[in-house]
């Protein structure tokens, strides 16, 4: 396994700077563990094998729920494929040396990213107003579904428009808060507007979308201060485009 870079930005990082110690130690010693390719197994019962093999004190209990705070804070991302969990750092390419052709597990897009509720959240089965009619495929949730218009679309590869809703914004604008999201948003459709040869399927829209929010919030953001979406309870207020 190749030798990991850790850049000095961490040290800065308000994300990386809002973990426990905990958290903090996961996410580093997970940056040792995942293939060439920034992913890997995300069982409880592996992991504590292969990243806490000295640790007797961390229980697998632990490391699921560190698991689900690294994924609520954006740090990684969490899916399924054939009823297997997975992980992946989401901007690993940017900052890690690919050496090797294949990776050893499943893309994230070969399966269903895990829901995750994060603190301050209402469990599913706490929900008082359940969804009677639950999308069976949770990692692209379209806006068509929701009761409000869609924020913005963006042209498809296949003709088609794909609809951002407001709930997404609010998301992304979470974990990403040196973003302007809907300006991000803006001038994701210009250049697919302006590039129409790289337009992206419907399936694959989503990583191009959480790709390029993550290389601007690395970049430090164009934030400003009337747009709402962290971690407070007011309401995003956006005009449709």
């Amino acid at each position: 396994m190749p030798n990991r870079i850790i850049k000095e930005s961490i040290r800065t990082s308000k994300s990386i700077n809002q973990l426990t110690d905990f958290q903090f130690r996961l996410w580093t010693y997970l940056i040792t563990y995942v293939d060439d390719y920034g992913r890997g197994s995300a069982d409880p019962e592996l992991l504590k094998g292969f990243v806490f093999p000295r640790r007797k004190g961390v229980t697998e209990s632990n490391i699921k729920a560190g698991l689900t705070d690294l994924a609520c804070a954006g740090l990684i991302n969490l899916y399924e494929v054939d009823r297997e969990s997975y992980l992946c750092f989401p901007t690993w390419a940017k900052h890690q040396r690919i050496q090797q052709k294949r990776s050893k597990f499943p893309a994230p897009d070969d399966g269903q990213r895990i829901s995750t509720v994060c603190h301050g959240d209402i469990p599913p089965e706490s929900n008082p107003n359940p969804n009677p009619n639950p999308n069976p495929n949770p990692k692209n949730v379209c806006a068509e579904q929701s009761s409000t218009p869609p924020v913005i679309e963006l042209p498809l590869n296949d003709g088609t428009m794909y609809p951002i809703s407001q709930e997404q914004c609010q998301e992304w604008a979470g974990l990403y808060p040196a973003v302007d999201v809907i300006q991000q948003l803006r001038q994701m459709r210009g250049w697919l507007d302006a590039n129409p040869t790289r337009r992206k399927t419907k399936r694959g829209v989503s990583r191009f979308i959480t790709n390029w929010l993550s290389r601007e919030q690395d970049k430090g953001g164009s934030r400003p201060s009337d747009v709402c979406g962290n971690h407070s309870k007011r309401q995003l207020n956006v005009t449709r485009l």
